[in-house]
């Protein structure tokens, strides 16, 4: 299988438009490197012969690609309208919000929040629909259960639509019953990856590695950042987490969309400070999914994403549900590649500010040292857990990292690791031996040619946290 090669990964949700064998393997041939199921929507039989497919599409090409998980968490939302039509309710007039089940009309709307009167107060702003309605609190009536607001312009919504409140802390847990009904079905599936949605705290993380934990403690964990509280605790939730998603659709809601750059640019950063993955995603093509091309706006906030530092960029609705789900993928791959190739794309290492120092942390850094000053030749790394290939990663390392691990499991997950390509290789006693074998594969993959200058990175015998030394070779060598 021949795609274009970039260092950026492509993380793409799966839908109606993209969960067909023939639109994964159109999804695959043009760059995507992990696929994202959203449990907001489908049901577990679903979710299960979607994962099958991409298993098997993918083994017959020979790679290994990501699966992220990503649980609902705690969405607030409004019930449904007559026949699903959209309600319209005008700037100046007055609407109450009720626990209880209504038809939604433009005079009463029914929120799916218990508590929905124990922390609002009046003059507390409540946004549906993405933020195109505003509302503010006049009134709340707690014996009987009703929120009445003034609406402040003129909006419209339908059934089930978001629903935020920006002034008001909630009290609200992090995994909801249905949350907890998914991941106990995640936990028995081919996934790489579970995603946290509506994080506010470290606490929230802390909760579902227990509970991931006690079952499969080969996944990994990825906080999704949409709530103010997640902004202003971000170092802590870094701690306990290996990843965040930066979720901008609810972020920008909770906070103002003319703060959303500047958050952004901050929380790569301080991921990438602590060497943690980072994925930026919603809306980054998303007049693709009726239009056969991106705005200029959009190619420009992919770009700006990838400029600012970040592993992943994610499509949402455009491989979900959109008309063009295998052209978004393609103009998102040329987007990355362009940008890469340019000047202005950040080169210079990042110095790791972990608090845990190891001995593979000094090989992986005399490594990017060494390929830089020989020409950035490229990086083979073994790891049996991904770590090393992951530190190397999270260092900028500009030069091709080739990482060989003995599990797919590993594999996959390296799916989503900065500018690097995972293989599954058994282990063997012999160290050469296993070098021998692994630039066979790579040399009949034309990724490397025979009389090279190679980097290795590995460890004098097969175990996690083994790795001890780095060799300068060329291909074909002993």
């Amino acid at each position: 299988m021949k795609t274009f090669y970039k260092k950026t990964k492509i993380l793409a949700t799966i839908g109606p438009s993209s969960s067909s064998p023939h639109m994964i393997n159109e999804l695959l041939l043009k760059g995507v490197n992990c696929f994202r199921l959203n449990f907001s929507h489908g049901t577990h039989a679903e979710h299960a012969a979607v994962i099958q497919t991409i298993r098997s599409v993918s083994a017959n090409h020979g790679i290994f690609v990501g699966i992220l998980a990503d649980l609902q968490g705690p969405k607030i939302r409004t019930g449904v309208t007559l026949n699903n039509n959209p309600v319209l309710l005008k700037k100046g007039s007055t609407v109450v919000l009720t626990p209880r089940k209504v038809l939604c009309t433009e005079r009463e709307i029914f929120i799916n929040f218990p508590a929905l009167t124990e922390s609002i107060l009046p003059k507390h702003h409540i946004l549906i629909n993405d933020g195109a309605i505003r509302l503010r609190v006049s009134a709340v009536d707690k014996k009987n259960g009703r929120v009445i607001c003034t609406v402040l312009n003129t909006g419209g919504f339908s059934s089930r639509k978001g629903v935020n409140f920006p002034d008001t802390e909630l009290s609200i847990p992090s995994l909801t019953k249905k949350d907890r009904q998914d991941l106990r079905f995640m936990l028995t599936q081919d996934i790489n990856f579970i995603a946290l949605s509506f994080v506010r705290k470290a606490e929230d993380m802390i909760s579902l590695a227990n509970t991931v934990n006690r079952k499969r403690k080969d996944l990994k964990l990825i906080a999704k950042i949409e709530k103010p509280e997640a902004v202003q605790q971000i170092s802590d939730i870094l701690n306990v987490c290996d990843g965040i998603m930066i979720a901008r659709g609810d972020l920008g809601v909770e906070t103002s969309f003319s703060k959303i750059p500047i958050l952004q640019k901050k929380l790569i950063s301080e991921a990438n400070k602590q060497g943690k993955m980072v994925i930026v995603a919603t809306q980054m093509l998303e007049s693709m999914i009726t239009n056969p091309g991106p705005t200029r706006a959009e190619s420009t906030d992919v770009a700006n994403a990838i400029l600012d530092g970040t592993d992943v960029v994610m499509l949402s609705g455009e491989t979900a549900v959109g008309e063009y789900p295998a052209e978004s993928v393609s103009t998102m791959t040329k987007i990355a590649g362009d940008t890469e190739k340019s000047s202005y794309y950040p080169r210079q290492f990042i110095n790791l500010a972990l608090k845990k120092r190891h001995p593979p942390h000094a090989i992986c850094e005399a490594a990017q040292w060494a390929s830089r000053d020989l020409g950035e030749v490229p990086v083979v790394v073994f790891t049996v857990s991904g770590d090393t290939a992951l530190y190397l990663s999270k260092t900028r390392n500009q030069s091709r990292i080739f990482a060989f691990t003995p599990h797919q499991q590993v594999a996959c997950m390296l799916s989503l690791a900065w500018n690097c390509t995972p293989f599954v290789l058994p282990l063997a006693k012999d160290v050469m031996l296993l070098q021998q074998r692994a630039e066979q594969k790579l040399l009949e993959a034309a990724l490397i040619k025979k009389g090279a200058v190679i980097l290795v990175v590995s460890g004098t015998k097969g175990a996690r946290g083994a790795t001890n030394f780095l060799r300068v070779k060329k291909v074909g060598e002993n």
